[in-house]
This record gives structure tokens, sequence and C-alpha cells, in this order.
């Protein structure tokens, strides 16, 4: 069972994530944060596995909260659920090292997945998201990467992590065990010297193995 504390204070939103939520019984929403001054208390109080909050509601949660949440509660993983539509800002919250960002927009199916995501510790991030982080970090380099340098196999692994599937959904989809996709998931890291986890999304659209989507 995953603690989630909610901080939204957009009614329909909360309502909506609480109604997505109110049949599950591998998640429970603990509480909801009524005003940020309460966030580091309530934090404490249920020592939930997952914080889902919003960062750019008025006189609400702001990144700076976000970014002490990271310090003081090391353990708890954020799942962001936002309408940000600047794309400077989005950077700035995925820097903090969060790894769980969808929008509003999203399906119920994705919500579940960030969340069961988050609590593993795995990312998760919707199209429009993976979208601002290829555009921010894919810049073509005069070398070329050649696919042969790993496996078919370790191919469909990549394109798989890039797409923003977590290691059971990729273990799902290919029928492997999670510890064969971690495997896979090791020596990708090593033959392509990866230090983070947008370099896969990097690394898939050098070897075009996916591509930016387009309007």
């Amino acid at each position: 069972m995953t603690d989630v504390l909610l901080a939204d204070n957009q009614p329909l939103t909360a309502a909506g994530i609480t109604h997505f939520l109110a049949d599950r019984d591998d998640v429970s929403i603990v509480g909801l944060v009524p005003d940020k001054t309460h966030l580091p208390d309530l934090l404490e109080k249920h020592a939930p596995g997952v914080l889902i909050a919003d960062y750019k509601t008025p006189g609400y949660i702001t990144i700076d909260d976000l970014r002490l949440v990271r310090d003081k509660f090391p353990e708890i993983h954020i799942l962001v659920i936002s309408s940000d539509n600047d794309k400077a800002s989005i950077m700035e919250v995925l820097q903090l090292g969060i790894k769980a960002y969808v929008t509003k927009d999203c399906s119920r199916e994705e919500v579940i997945l960030a969340i069961q995501s988050a609590a593993r510790g795995e990312k998760f991030f919707c199209h429009k998201i993976l979208d601002i982080i290829m555009e921010k970090h894919f810049t073509p380099e005069p070398e070329a990467f050649e696919p042969s340098v790993l496996t078919a196999r370790e191919t469909e692994v990549l394109k798989l992590i890039a797409s923003g599937y977590s290691t059971q959904k990729i273990a799902d989809e290919l029928h492997l065990s999670p510890h064969t996709i971690h495997t896979h998931r090791k020596s990708i890291i090593r033959k392509l010297s990866i230090k983070s986890p947008t370099e896969f999304v990097i690394y898939a659209m050098d070897l075009g193995i996916i591509k930016p989507k387009t309007a």
C-alpha cells in the first residue's frame, strides 16, 4: 500500500485525484494539505511514500517548497501533477531531481502509473514533459552513435525507458522479469556512459529509436 499526501488547493483537481484513487487497494490518500505552512507537519505526521503536489497555484506550494521537501524528506518521493506551461519552470522542477511529472490533462491510468512509479523511486514523465526534456537537452553532435553498440533487446529496453516506462511495465511489455530488465538497463548505462535519466532520451533520439512528438 502506498500512502499519498495530496498538496493541491484546486478543489476540482483534488476531488478528481481522490476519485481516481477511491477504488484502489494499493494507494491511499492519507491527507490533504490545506495550506503550505502545514506541509512540513503533515509530512512528519503521515510519512507518505509519495507527495503529489502542484507548485503553480498562487499563494500555495512553490518550487522552493518542493526543494525543501527534497532536502528535509529525501525518503519521500515527489510526483508533480501540474498544468504549468512554462518550460523554464518545468525544467527548474526537473532539475531538483524530481523523477515523476505529469500534466493535469493526463488520464486516470497515467496518473496511477505515475504514482506507482514514484513510489518505487522510478521516473515517469508524460509525453509533454518528455518533449520539453528532449528540446532542452538534445543537440546534434558531429559524431553519430551506432545502434550496433546495443543488442536488439537492449535497443528495445532503451526505447521503452526513453518513452517513460517503469521497470515493471517494461518487464510486462517484453515478457521478461524485472531483474532481467534491470540487467539490460545496467548494460545500456555502461555501454553508452549514461550519467542521468534524461540521457536515456537523448541517446534514444541520437540512435533514431524515438523521435520528438510533432504537433
